[in-house]
């Protein structure tokens, strides 16, 4: 063990806050209507399916705009870095030091992970609108009579295939959450659920200049955007 890492490992640990409750209501709530659209798939639910897919449209539209209007360490602007900062990142990744790999928000590689998967649940829930399945579901898009046999063909084709990098991505996100948590010893998962980390206390100031926005804020544009969706399904059909 050199002696930076044991100069880390004695120093004293500070706890702060990390992330703001509307981000980790929109991790979790993710996380249920995924699970929940697979499941309801596979039991051939179909009314359950389309509900949890305009949750995870609702949800989408409210990570974008809190990606532009919430707490400092959710806007894409500050977490997204360039390709030299994400090379720098993983380059350091196997034996970095918790100054090398700490960030108070989405590390470089993190934050474009989460961009991809905005980016692939937006493609699912918003083919789903189109598509029109009638050899399993037997189901018809709210917006699927809008468009011609061809374009709701190729939504019906991007929505099963699409699903598949879903799988892809939210496997590569476990297997990351669980590296940090075995081999880097940091518990990002339990950070997720209580907003709150530990961090040594040289490192504190960081995240102490975090601008958290206000969680009303947060849950009042989820419900606009939860409204919006149920407004354009209902007009639709």
């Amino acid at each position: 063990m050199s002696a930076e890492t044991e100069s880390q490992n004695s120093e004293p640990q500070k706890t702060v806050r990390l992330w703001d409750f509307p981000v980790r209501l929109f991790h979790w709530a993710l996380v249920i209507a995924i699970v929940t659209s697979w499941w309801s798939n596979q039991e051939v639910m179909i009314d359950i399916h389309a509900l949890s897919g305009y949750s995870v449209l609702a949800l989408v539209l409210f990570r974008i705009i809190w990606g532009f209007v919430g707490s400092s360490n959710a806007r894409f602007s500050g977490f997204l870095a360039g390709p030299a900062r994400v090379i720098g990142y993983m380059r350091k990744l196997p034996n970095g030091s918790v100054h090398d790999l700490t960030y108070p928000g989405h590390n470089p590689a993190g934050g474009w992970m989460v961009v991809v998967l905005i980016l692939l649940v937006a493609i699912q829930a918003i083919s789903g609108l189109f598509t029109s399945e009638d050899t399993f579901l037997f189901f018809d898009g709210p917006l699927v009579a809008y468009v011609s046999s061809d374009v709701a063909s190729t939504m019906n084709f991007i929505h099963h295939t699409n699903i598949n990098l879903i799988y892809a991505a939210v496997a590569l996100h476990v297997l990351a959450a669980i590296f940090y948590l075995m081999i880097k010893r940091e518990n990002l998962i339990g950070a997720m659920i209580t907003g709150v980390r530990k961090v040594p206390e040289s490192m504190a100031t960081g995240f102490m200049q975090i601008r958290f926005a206000s969680p009303v804020l947060g849950i009042a544009i989820l419900v606009v955007c939860g409204l919006a969706v149920w407004g354009m399904v209902t007009l639709a059909r």
